[in-house]
């Protein structure tokens, strides 16, 4: 199972780093909240053929749970989609890995996952991290963009911290996890857009790679979190940073500072060093679903 929730957590890193590619080129001429509406439409579709064809029903169990899952997963996906358009997309990437800081606090306190011992340093490490990246006391350099993605990044916690504790009962598939996310990020998306824009030309290439994508993602995201610690799961998704810094230098010419490369390299080695605590703090009790059901 912790193997399995290794390869989960590393095949999502890579798809969602590409994910966020689109999303960045399709930025450009459709509003953010768009681009979250067509992935939640292409995805729910999708979803939903696959767990018809697999037989998979809509539970009565723990329905509150899976739509407040929902809801944090489509405002956060909104909110992801927003910092990639206007940042870079290393920068938003890393501060959008600020998750794994929300999900150690949001286990502790939801899920009684214990905070391992000698964790302070390393949170303060990350936290001082942060600010080089958000520069608040700059005028010039500060910009809302930052605190819109780390807003993304607690709402995300939040979905990977519910999803932690709707598995621990085993009475749902990935699938229908899934379904409730897509859905709900459809309706975000929706709600927050001012004005629809109708995509022109390759503009529905993009948003299909983009529904298609997320969909395989979403997929092994959640099976990684069901499958491994909630914590280890998310710091995993640090992968994703390298990827996205290779994306964004090679289609849109971005460079990375000295002050990211350094801020990206301590919130790196400090979330391995808190995921490292948390496996030397004791086992966990895995999570499960109707995994054996899909064909």
């Amino acid at each position: 199972m912790a193997k399995k929730g290794l390869m989960y957590a590393l095949l999502s890193a890579l798809l969602l780093s590409t994910m966020n590619l689109f999303v960045k080129m399709l930025g450009s001429n459709i509003p953010s909240g768009e681009i979250a509406f067509f992935r939640g439409l292409f995805g729910t579709v999708a979803v939903l053929i696959v767990m018809y064809t697999q037989g998979i029903r809509f539970s009565k169990e723990d329905r509150g749970h899976l739509i407040m899952r929902g809801l944090y997963g489509g405002f956060g996906m909104v909110c992801n989609f927003i910092a990639l358009v206007h940042l870079k997309l290393s920068d938003a990437t890393i501060l959008f890995q600020t998750s794994g800081i929300f999900v150690l606090i949001f286990s502790a306190l939801f899920l009684k996952e214990r905070v391992p011992k000698g964790a302070g340093k390393w949170l303060l490490l990350i936290f001082v991290a942060v600010m080089v990246m958000v520069n608040p006391f700059s005028f010039t350099g500060f910009t809302w963009f930052a605190l819109v993605a780390i807003l993304g990044a607690a709402l995300s916690a939040a979905a990977y911290t519910t999803i932690r504790l709707i598995s621990k009962r085993g009475k749902h598939s990935n699938f229908e996890i899934m379904a409730y996310f897509m859905i709900t990020g459809m309706i975000a998306g929706l709600v927050t857009t001012d004005k629809l824009v109708m995509p022109q030309g390759t503009d529905w290439l993009i948003i299909l790679a983009i529904g298609g994508i997320s969909v395989v993602a979403q997929f092994f995201l959640t099976g990684a979190f069901v499958t491994t610690n909630a914590v280890v799961a998310q710091f995993l998704q640090y992968v994703g940073v390298f990827i996205s810094s290779f994306y964004g230098f090679l289609f849109f010419g971005e460079s990375l500072s000295i002050e990211t490369i350094g801020a990206g390299i301590a919130m790196f080695v400090s979330s391995v060093m808190l995921a490292r605590l948390k496996e030397q703090s004791g086992p966990l009790r895995e999570g499960k679903v109707i995994e054996d059901k899909i064909k």
